[in-house]
């Protein structure tokens, strides 16, 4: 199913000198990913590696191993934005985001730096990415590169339209607190819940104001989950049609969440429980019940864990030098990680492990071939 998809990206390369298709590349780099492949030079041993069962599946006939040169030049070569399209094309498949579903889906969306995808020499910085991330089943939707003299809150605006999505809700951090975001979600039929700070004095105020002075409307307490040496929970209050300060400029804004988490952590040094609590509101432009707000918030904090923390450590993102449309080869790891996460895998680090020594194991994932 996967090569279906490939095959539809654009080779902008002469017919005289194509030797390797462009499709095979990349499905090849994915499953070299999926191996625990974090460099050009790793995919090319997994192709040599797994060449002749490579060439009995795809009937290869290659006169010349590809060289890890080679692969990079196809890779940084092919279109970002073609290859963008394939990607949210066999991502929205995955998801199945054209069957109708019980309940809205949420919709988180966070951006993250490519650490390593800075040069000094060329005064080149980091790279920051924003992705739009389906919380439940933890598949990614779609990538913007945010360019350097830009930032979040105009790229999410616009990713908000590209994605052309709609009766979902989406998960943003306090830098999103913008009227304009919420015309946007809006204006697509979708709707909002964004965590209010001090970048917005007066609302935070109002939402201060709000839950020390009115009774709730709706309140859920979440269960203790132990993790590790941690103990923590939380208490969700909802305030239902706020009376706010701006009332024209916040008009969406249909209720006011106030979460208060409460955590108990042992600390190994001292022997001894500590505590610590916190207290963060949140403005929706819709209504659910307490427990789902718990729900929705938590799950796009999730995206930390599930996707950021996995990328870095367990695809080594963090520790990669390319520096070169290092986007591309990210878009690749997250081809991979879609895969894993629609065949219900949890531990990626053991799973990568496995598929290592196992190709037969890379090919029975549903969404490969």
């Amino acid at each position: 199913m996967l090569t279906s998809f490939l095959s539809k990206i654009k080779d902008n390369r002469r017919k005289q000198g194509r030797r390797y298709e462009l499709e095979h590349i990349l499905l090849f780099s994915i499953l070299a990913i999926l191996s625990g492949a974090t460099s050009y030079r790793k995919i090319q041993a997994f192709i040599a590696t797994h060449y002749e069962s490579l060439d009995k599946l795809f009937d290869l006939n290659w006169k010349h191993m590809a060289a890890y040169t080679t692969i990079r030049e196809i890779i940084r070569s092919t279109s970002a934005t073609e290859l963008e399209a394939s990607f949210r094309t066999h991502s929205a498949q995955l998801a199945e985001l054209g069957e109708k579903t019980e309940g809205k889906r949420f919709v988180a969306f966070d951006g993250k730096v490519l650490r390593g995808s800075f040069d000094h020499f060329r005064d080149q910085k980091a790279i920051q990415i924003l992705t739009a991330f389906i919380t439940d089943e933890q598949i990614i939707l779609a990538h913007e590169e945010i360019a350097a003299k830009t930032n979040e809150i105009p790229v999410a605006q616009e990713l908000i339209e590209r994605l052309g999505l709609s009766d979902c809700i989406f998960t943003f951090d306090a830098l999103h607190c913008q009227e304009e975001t919420l015309e946007a979600a809006q204006a697509t039929g979708n709707d909002v819940i964004v965590q209010v700070k001090a970048n917005q004095p007066t609302l935070l105020k109002d939402c201060q104001s709000i839950s020390d002075t009115s009774s709730a409307d709706a309140v859920y307490t979440e269960p203790l989950t132990k993790v590790r040496n941690r103990i923590e929970s939380r208490q969700v209050e909802v305030f239902v049609a706020p009376d706010l300060t701006h009332a024209d400029k916040w008009d969406a804004v249909a209720a006011v969440i106030k979460v208060d988490r409460h955590r108990q952590f042992f600390d190994t040094k001292t022997k001894t429980w500590k505590t610590s609590d916190e207290t963060a509101f949140y403005i929706s432009t819709t209504l659910l019940p307490a427990q789902v707000f718990c729900q929705a918030i938590r799950q796009h904090w999730g995206i930390e864990n599930s996707n950021h923390y996995v990328r870095d450590v367990t695809l080594g993102e963090d520790q990669s030098r390319i520096r070169d449309n290092p986007h591309m080869f990210a878009k690749l790891r997250s081809f991979a990680l879609n895969i894993l996460r629609s065949n219900n895998v949890q531990n990626v680090s053991m799973e990568l492990f496995n598929n290592c020594m196992n190709f037969d194991r890379l090919l029975s994932y549903s969404g490969i071939l």
